[in-house]
């Protein structure tokens, strides 16, 4: 079995790494959005997989197209991250928008303040930025909105969530759309709790039939 991973904002593939020691039977994919270097895109595979989001990463995943894709698990994910008068959990549209103004100006300084609003301690930043990558990173996330996809991933849809997530949208993972598993802990699970991740996860995949 593959699992395709996709990492959220403001980081990298490389944010996988202590989820994935914890699955060695699987076969990992990663993607990553070339924030800090090189965008990959890997081809989706073409055999039955499942897709593992993180954040914004699970926000895009919700539109992924795939007739293999078994199922997707949302870890501290969201359908929509911006505020409006249907969704009053979501951030205020106009924070991002200042980030990205302030990218231009002090891009580490931008990213380490994230980071730690997330829930690192002292951030360990990469060498390179790309700036025009993390611009449009945060502009994607401004405007998108995944809830009406939401209904086509009917019985397929799993969210791990935590109660103590700085990030309001993500509290609540995907809401009653999804089967939802709350595990306190914060915004960066597969960071900090990857074993209790890769258990869920396995019984995730251990206890959804095949279609």
């Amino acid at each position: 079995m593959t699992l395709h991973f996709l990492h959220g904002w403001g980081y990298d593939a490389s944010f996988w790494t202590p989820l994935r020691q914890h699955l060695p039977e699987f076969r990992h994919v990663c993607a990553d959005a070339g924030y800090f270097g090189a965008t990959t895109r890997p081809d989706l595979p073409e055999t039955p997989f499942w897709a593992v989001g993180h954040s914004a990463g699970a926000c895009s995943l919700l539109a992924l197209e795939a007739p293999h894709c078994l199922g997707l698990i949302s870890i501290n994910g969201f359908a929509r991250f911006t505020r409006d008068e249907n969704f009053p959990d979501g951030v205020p549209e106009r924070i991002l928008h200042r980030m990205i103004r302030q990218l231009d100006r002090q891009p580490r300084d931008v990213l380490r303040q994230f980071r730690q609003m997330c829930g690192e301690t002292d951030p360990v930043l990469p060498t390179t930025l790309d700036h025009e990558a993390l611009k449009t990173g945060l502009a994607a996330l401004a405007g998108m909105d995944h809830r009406p996809l939401l209904p086509r991933w009917e019985g397929r849809l799993h969210s791990l969530h935590s109660p103590d997530d700085p990030l309001s949208p993500a509290r609540n993972g995907l809401g009653p759309a999804a089967n939802g598993i709350s595990l306190p802990g914060g915004h960066l699970l597969p960071l900090t709790h990857p074993q209790d991740c890769a258990i869920l996860l396995r019984r995730i995949i251990r206890d959804t039939p095949l279609a």
